[in-house]
């Protein structure tokens, strides 16, 4: 085993397993099952709620791995996380009957299911990517139910045509061949905002990130229901335009070297704008982590640290 992954085993261990509780909660609407994964290791009765949504090509696994970094240790005792994995995208899924995913607008509104099931009143939303675009609507939609939102690499406008025409061509692969080379490295981009065969620099935790990233594309992806959800991410409408609706507080997070560092400042200014009020933003900052991609794989601790001055700026995990 090499000494990165070695590492990095070790500091998952160190933090402690993660203790699951797992629901499958079906959408009459959408005919689909979602996948929850509670993890409460409170041990009180006082609960501070925070769910969790992924990006296209993971699962919930990236969220687990993240709330049990050493630098997550705090807010992990004094929170009960709601992990989710979207229809058809938990690891090693049976392939989806349908032809066609919802669109985000309807991913997002049918989360009340999951939230509601659990009889939580409100809830953070953490969510990253694709993810974050569908928190994103589901505040807009149910604001009384959310407190706030952890954005990482929120993508507010419509995909333009290049995005489209290289997606288009990814998922007819996916679902003709299976996962395939092209797909990996397009996936590989927009997680890592790397391209492989240009190296890694000196950072041996983004090589070990990028291995692991590609061994469950081919392992534990189910390549149909993952072309599905990434069609439904290509034809997302905008949002950008609906952040006047937007009225909760947000933590805003993206890699410096991240593929969608400038839709994400696009995506920071355009709430910034719609909140005419200065202080309306004093909640609602945006994080930048130099020299990364991938804020959670390589910036646990820079993340686990705004997040913890974000929640206690709402209101939330003060003791």
């Amino acid at each position: 085993m090499d000494a990165p992954i070695r590492e990095k085993m070790l500091r998952f261990q160190m933090s402690g397993p993660a203790s699951e509780q797992k629901y499958v909660i079906r959408s009459n609407k959408l005919g689909l099952d979602y996948t929850a994964w509670v993890q409460d290791d409170t041990g009180t009765n006082s609960k501070c709620y925070v769910m969790t949504i992924h990006d296209i090509g993971c699962s919930h696994s990236v969220f687990t791995e993240f709330v049990s970094q050493p630098e997550m240790r705090a807010l992990k005792q004094r929170i009960v996380w709601v992990h989710v994995d979207l229809p058809g995208q938990e690891d090693d899924a049976t392939p989806l009957t349908i032809e066609k995913y919802p669109s985000l607008d309807d991913i997002a509104s049918e989360l009340i299911n999951i939230v509601d099931h659990l009889n939580i009143p409100q809830t953070v939303i953490f969510g990253e990517g694709a993810g974050a675009n569908i928190a994103s609507r589901f505040a807009i939609e149910y604001p009384s139910r959310v407190h706030g939102l952890v954005l990482v690499h929120p993508t507010g406008t419509t995909a333009g045509f290049m995005e489209m025409m290289k997606d288009k061509l990814n998922n007819w692969k996916l679902i003709h061949k299976g996962m395939n080379p092209d797909a990996e490295a397009y996936l590989i981009w927009h997680r890592f905002g790397r391209v492989c065969y240009l190296g890694y620099g000196d950072s041996q935790l983004l090589e070990a990130n990028i291995r692991e990233f590609s061994e469950k594309l081919y392992q534990k992806r189910t390549a149909k229901n993952l072309a599905l959800f990434m069609d439904a991410f290509l034809n997302r409408t905008n949002l950008v335009d609906k952040l006047d609706k937007l009225t909760v507080d947000c933590l805003v997070a993206v890699g410096k070297k991240s593929s969608v560092i400038n839709t994400t400042e696009k995506f920071y200014e355009r709430l910034r704008e719609s909140r005419n009020n200065p202080q309306k933003m004093v909640n609602s900052p945006l994080l930048i982590a130099d020299n990364v991609g991938d804020v959670l794989g390589e910036a646990p601790d820079v993340l686990a640290k705004s997040m913890q001055f974000f929640l206690q700026g709402i209101g939330l995990c003060m003791y």
